[in-house]
């Protein structure tokens, strides 16, 4: 072998070694942030919130009706469009039929709306249960991005179960009673709202929309907790 050849040898050993250290050395590309769940769920056995006490309660009552107000003044301003939703007939039946079984639960049942307002706008469907005094809830919201105005996401559906005793309703992540419960005659037709007190202590207040209907959409993981809690359509 010339010479000239013995130094191309070498010059390609040299490279091909040094290309070998610099792929094992090239650090790979980080794994891509994983995507945000489509469903949280909530262990059906998860502690309840404690029951609201008379001041809280009485407190949140309060809180409740100014808010109402507030939206009823804002109507009557024309500063927004409508306040609620006409009470449904079909809930209203749908109640009747429930309370049959399980009274104290009945009230509560219905999907819950307040998007008669700006973003965000809030959703529950509450869906009775074969357990007594349970009831199922299905949460979610609508809110719009922080960095694209007007784009709109849907946050993960969130699944819970809470317990309806003395008045009130008691899930692991938010709380409700009977006396947050409210009709109100809002222009000309009767709207239904109900107030839930979040572990924040936030409050959130709802309108009645209609009977509880289960999504198509829902995954599959959400209907299988849905089943094995005894919640019902």
């Amino acid at each position: 072998m010339t010479h000239a050849i013995r130094a191309k040898w070498a010059a390609a050993l040299v490279l091909t070694a040094g290309l070998g250290t610099a792929i094992a050395c090239t650090p790979s590309a980080p794994d891509p942030t994983p995507p945000a769940p489509d469903v949280v769920l909530h262990p059906v056995d998860a502690p309840l919130r404690p029951p609201l006490t008379e001041d809280a309660l009485r407190q949140a009552e309060a809180e409740m009706q100014q808010r109402i107000q507030s939206d009823l003044d804002l109507l009557g301003l024309g500063k927004i469009g409508s306040v609620g939703s006409p009470i449904s007939s079909e809930l209203v039946a749908y109640r009747q039929t429930w309370a049959e079984t399980d009274p104290d639960v009945a009230p509560f049942l219905g999907t819950w709306v307040k998007e008669w307002d700006m973003l965000p706008h809030y959703f529950m469907t509450v869906f009775p249960s074969e357990v007594p005094g349970r009831v199922c809830l299905v949460r979610y919201s609508k809110q719009e991005t922080a960095t694209v105005p007007f784009e709109v996401y849907d946050t993960p559906l969130e699944f819970s179960v809470a317990q309806v005793a003395e008045g009130q309703l008691l899930a692991s992540n938010t709380q409700s009673a009977r006396s947050l419960l409210r009709q109100v005659t809002v222009s000309n037709y009767d709207s239904e709202f109900l107030a839930t007190v979040e572990p924040t202590g936030n409050m959130q207040v709802y309108a009645s929309q209609r009977p509880p209907a289960i999504a198509p959409t829902w995954p599959a993981a959400l209907m299988e907790q849905f089943r094995a809690a005894g919640c019902r359509e």
